[in-house]
This record gives structure tokens, sequence and C-alpha cells, in this order.
């Protein structure tokens, strides 16, 4: 059993498999409370059961033993519960009491589990379920009640911080955020606050530390060598987190992306911002309203649309928001940062 308490939100997780619980751990190592007693009232109940492709289950149709090519889901108002199927994972949400339980399975399919054998390896692929299963039947849920309950926030962002200055790099994938923020660790004796998700409300953001990972490309331009290797084609930077506070003040957030030469502009138009924003998050599709989880909406629970428009509002106010282009000059570039 593992319990959190991310901001004030209370997590219990189930599962016997001990390679998951292992990585829930490391994952979400400054949630951990063991404090957490049985007289607490828990916000959600996770329950996970883990299968390899390997192994032996009733399935729910004899056409999900290869693959779907749909998701399926049903919904039962009346019974404040719904089931859905999507990718590896199935799970019923009930949110019939004031603890939200969620039982989910995850065994990999016939063609996606070859697939991905074949884009990873064997040695790489139990790192990329459990990143799937934590991704799918935790993250959603946190956010969908940070949201909710904070008024906190989630931009696709890498943040870091010397508890003098605190900056956020945002864009799209393969844009330098990831690379910025291990240079300004590795160069400049920062800490990374978050790596793929960044929970901020106002002028403040709140740590969310993935496991930061960084391409070979990054690692040979950063000159590391012998890191251990994350899912894909990525590698884990180690990142101190014995430091890390509940909440940091934010000096600016960066639109960053690659280019010949390095530009720095800053940028005060609000409606500019937030379509920004709001094309990024709507580009990822990593965020709460996208995912299974966002399904609360039908049980009339949750709206997260209208609370991240109010959020995002507040959160571009509140802060100072910078284009920036990088070019390979990064301890030139750090400087100029460092210096808005």
């Amino acid at each position: 059993m593992i319990q959190l308490n991310v901001y004030g939100i209370k997590i219990k997780i189930l599962t016997k498999d001990k390679e998951l619980v292992d990585f829930i751990n490391q994952y979400y190592q400054i949630f951990l409370d063991s404090s957490l007693s049985w007289l607490d009232s828990f916000d959600v109940i996770i329950d996970i059961e883990k299968y390899s492709y390997f192994s032996s289950r009733k399935k729910i149709s004899w056409i999900e033993t290869f693959t779907h090519f749909w998701d399926y889901v049903s919904i039962d108002r009346n019974w404040w519960k719904y089931y859905f199927i999507n990718n590896e994972i199935s799970a019923l949400v009930d949110c019939s009491w004031d603890t939200i339980l969620i039982k989910g399975i995850f065994q990999p399919l016939f063609i996606r589990h070859w697939l991905n054998v074949a884009l990873q390896w064997f040695s790489r692929i139990r790192k990329y379920y459990n990143r799937f299963i934590i991704k799918t039947l935790i993250h959603d849920i946190v956010f969908i009640l940070l949201e909710q309950k904070n008024n906190i926030a989630i931009l696709h962002a890498t943040a870091v911080t010397n508890w003098d200055k605190t900056f956020i790099f945002t864009w799209l994938g393969w844009s330098w955020k990831s690379t910025l923020a291990s240079a300004f660790l590795i160069q400049k004796g920062f800490i990374i606050l978050s790596d793929n998700y960044c929970l901020v409300h106002e002028n403040k953001i709140y740590p969310f530390p993935e496991l930061p990972r960084i391409t070979d490309a990054t690692s040979s331009l950063l000159g590391l060598k012998n890191g251990k290797k994350a899912d894909g084609i990525k590698t884990y930077v180690d990142n101190p987190l014995n430091e890390i506070k509940d909440s940091y003040l934010i000096d600016a957030i960066f639109f960053a992306s690659y280019g010949k030469d390095f530009s720095l502009e800053k940028i005060i138009d609000e409606d500019y911002i937030f379509n920004i924003i709001a094309s990024i998050n709507n580009y990822t599709k990593e965020f709460p309203e996208y995912l299974n989880l966002s399904l609360l909406s039908f049980l009339g629970k949750f709206n997260t649309n209208k609370k991240r428009i109010n959020n995002l509002e507040l959160f571009i106010q509140k802060n100072n928001f910078y284009i920036i282009e990088n070019n390979d000059q990064l301890s030139s570039n750090l400087n100029k940062i460092l210096n808005v």
C-alpha cells in the first residue's frame, strides 16, 4: 500500500506488483505520507492489478486478446459509475461515495506489446509500462482534484529553481525545455522542480518532480555519460529532492524553442499568452480534459474546462512571460536568462 498527500489531495494506492510499487515510490517520493491512517478520509483509492503480456486472465472479449481499435466507455449516471477501456488499461471508476474508487487493470495487448518491444526492447519495456500506468490511473485524477479543490492549473512545462530565482520553460516536445532545465541543474546548481507537468496557482509553482529525462543528444551536449536508461530513447538525470519545499514564487515563464541564434523578447499581450498556453496544452493532450478520468464531468462531479480557463487567466495576470530562442551556446544562454 502506498499513501500520497499531493498538496492536500490524499490518495491510497493498492497493488501487489513490487516493481510497480518501487517505481511509484521513486516517482512520487516527495508526496509519500506514511502518517495517514485508516481513520483518515482519502480523496481517492486506486486499486491496480498489473499483468504482463504473458500472464493469463479472463479477457473482456475475444478481440481484446489481440488488440482493439477504439476506446470503450460505459456510463451509469444513476449509480455514479463508469467503465472504460483505453489502450492497455481498463478501469471501473466509482464516484458514489465521497472517496473516488478506481479499480484499474493493466495488461498489454498483442499488437501494442510487440510494437513497444520493437521500439524499446525488453530492457526498457517494464519502465515504459509503469510510466503508462502512473499517467493513466494516478496523474489524471490528481490533476483534476488539484484544479477543482486548489484552483491549480497544469502546464506542459519544465521548471527550475536555485531558491533565489525560479523559471518555467514551456512549449511543445523537442523544444529544449528539458535541455535548459538540465543545463541549469548541471552548470548552475539549480534543482528541477517539474520535468513535464507544472502545477501553478497565481504567481506560485508547486513542485511535481517526475524523474527528469533527457535525450542522448542532450546528454552529449551536457557532457553526461553512463546515465540510467529510462523508457524510450531518454536517460534519467540525477535531481536532488531533499530540499524541495511546498511552493516557490515564479520569476519568469519562457516559451522556449531552438534555432541558430539566441533571442529573448518579453510579451505582455494576455490574450496572445493565453492562446499559446492553450495551444500547447491542446496539442500535447496530456491533461485531464483529454483523458479517461475527465468523464467524471458526465456524472456531474467535475468540469475541468471551466476551471482550467479561470485558473490560467489568473496565472497569466500574475506573471512575466518571454519568448526565447536558444542555440548551442548553452552557457551564454543561461547567463542571459538569469539576467531577465
